[in-house]
């Protein structure tokens, strides 16, 4: 029987909440490597909305049938937003283009927020996130109680914890002796199936001594009293798959002697936004501290921009942090061969709720502060090197003079932290371009940008790959830029011609594409 939205809040009230809990773990552990986008916004939705009830003493147990109802659940958690959306759309027939365009952009970024988690980037994710806020473990300790080093690991152990308790519950159900036991007390009509993850003691609980064996008793403490709810409280709200989840900035639930971490994946992917706005919003850190944060986060956008961009090119020909004499400002990384320049922005600004949401002013906002300056930062970068302007940078202490020819050649690459999705194959429709350059801006998030510089054969045809997206930037779309990239791969790097306005390229299947999903499944396989 399928359970609809309509029936979740009675379906909740039914079992006890860790049962429920149990379920939506075994839903992620069961799938994972399949590369299931659903589960993700799924285990989301349904893990925010489980905890926020406390029942500890139904009667009613939850059985591998119910798992199956709440897992086939799962798989329709769009139906409701995707008939609003039509239903939005329908109502827009009469609507002027300027109408249309509006809600075009608010309901691609609600999609990219719902469905888009990019779960091929878990492993890049993680080593941004420590070069984030590692720096920052003595800060961490005396203002918050543990530093991100223990975080990190405390996170990834439970992880382990739940693998390997997950294989060794599945393991005894498979048993042969087992199997031939249950079945037959289900014949006789004397057993009911129930989740491996119940049967054999509710294997996800963390015991809070456990965690006191392995890390120090304060950090814990600190970091379930930071970054925990407990099931039940009054703030917890009914969540939609679109609204913000608690689950996302509390990752743990507290249960007082135990702890679950409900959301595996997501919780790893959200590494490097987990403590932003600490830093931003809640005013746990001095002036001089978040001073350094904000800047130690660009200089981790662009010193990987280098590290990246150096597989292609010999370093001798990368210039970073070039400042303009006499003005403020510098360009991030410029590239300067024979007749080519490459001027890549790169910026670190997180979207903001209110543009996960689709709302239209915010979503401009963020862009222009994401990519737009990035642009106009590039632009002013050519300019000045066209009026035959030179750069200074500081190195050991002098100031050098740097003078980069007016090459006939010239790109503008913006980088960000943050994925877009479909925005930087439409960039056209966000940001007004410069009409005395005439180039188009070539958006990439950093994480796309470490995959295309090692599946790039050499600068050459990386240079082709950046003709390629400008000759086609008014046709393509993909929410995905490995999409495209594999398209280019597959296809070469030819004018795309066809009867229609738009080409959407989607999951545009490639051998890179397979190799650095691999790659992530590979690094959760050694917890095994």
């Amino acid at each position: 029987m399928e359970l609809r939205n309509v029936d979740l809040e009675q379906f909740l009230k039914k079992y006890n909440t860790e049962d429920v809990l149990s379920g939506i773990l075994e839903m992620q552990m069961s799938s994972h490597g399949q590369l299931v986008d659903e589960r993700i916004p799924a285990a989301e939705y349904l893990a925010s909305n489980v905890i926020r009830y406390y029942i500890s003493d139904s009667k009613k147990l939850f059985t591998w049938n119910d798992f199956l109802e709440l897992e086939e659940f799962s798989k329709n958690i769009y139906n409701e937003d995707i008939l609003q959306l039509f239903e939005e759309a329908l109502a827009l027939i009469e609507a002027t283009d300027e109408k249309k365009n509006e809600f075009l952009k608010s309901e691609h970024m609600k999609l990219k927020s719902m469905a888009f988690r990019g779960d091929g980037y878990i492993y890049q994710l993680l080593s941004v996130s420590e070069m984030l806020y590692r720096p920052f473990d003595k800060e961490f300790k005396k203002n918050l109680g543990f530093t991100f080093t223990c975080c990190e690991e405390l996170f990834i152990y439970i992880f382990k914890l739940y693998v390997k308790k997950t294989l060794e519950a599945h393991s005894k159900k498979y048993k042969l002796t087992n199997m031939i036991k249950t079945l037959y007390q289900l014949i006789r009509g004397k057993a009911v199936l129930m989740l491996p993850s119940i049967k054999e003691g509710y294997i996800f609980r963390v015991y809070k001594e456990d965690l006191y064996s392995k890390f120090n008793k304060f950090e814990v403490d600190s970091i379930v009293k930071y970054l925990s709810v407990c099931p039940g409280e009054s703030r917890l709200k009914p969540t939609e798959v679109s609204d913000f989840k608690i689950l996302t900035s509390k990752p743990l639930v507290d249960f007082g002697d135990y702890i679950y971490l409900p959301l595996l994946e997501s919780t790893l992917m959200n590494l490097p936004k987990l403590f932003h706005y600490t830093f931003i919003a809640e005013k746990k850190f001095n002036k001089d501290v978040i001073g350094r944060y904000t800047k130690n986060r660009g200089d981790v956008v662009e010193d990987l921009t280098v590290k990246y961009l150096q597989r292609l090119i010999d370093k001798r020909y990368i210039y970073s942090s070039l400042e303009y004499k006499n003005e403020d400002g510098e360009a991030d990384v410029t590239i300067q061969y024979e007749n080519i320049t490459i001027f890549c922005e790169c910026k670190s600004k997180i979207l903001t709720l209110n543009t996960l949401k689709g709302i239209t002013e915010s979503i401009q906002t963020d862009i222009y502060k994401a990519i737009g300056i990035a642009y106009k930062q590039a632009v002013r970068s050519i300019n000045y090197i066209t009026q035959g302007k030179c750069f200074h940078k500081t190195i050991n202490g002098q100031e050098k003079e740097i003078k980069l020819g007016n090459t006939e050649e010239k790109y503008i690459i913006c980088v960000t932290a943050e994925n877009f999705g479909v925005i930087p194959s439409k960039i056209h429709e966000y940001v007004e371009f410069d009409k005395t350059i005439h180039i188009t801006p070539y958006v990439v998030n950093i994480y796309d940008l470490d995959i295309i510089t090692q599946e790039c054969v050499d600068f050459i045809e990386f240079i082709k790959y950046l003709d390629f997206r400008k000759e086609n930037n008014d046709i393509i779309s993909s929410v995905d830029e490995l999409d495209i990239f594999g398209y280019f791969k597959a296809n070469g790097g030819q004018k795309i011609s066809i009867n229609a306005d738009e080409l959407a390229i989607t999951d545009y299947t490639s051998e890179f594409d397979k190799k650095y999903k691999k790659r992530n499944h590979d690094f959760f396989n050694q917890f095994v």
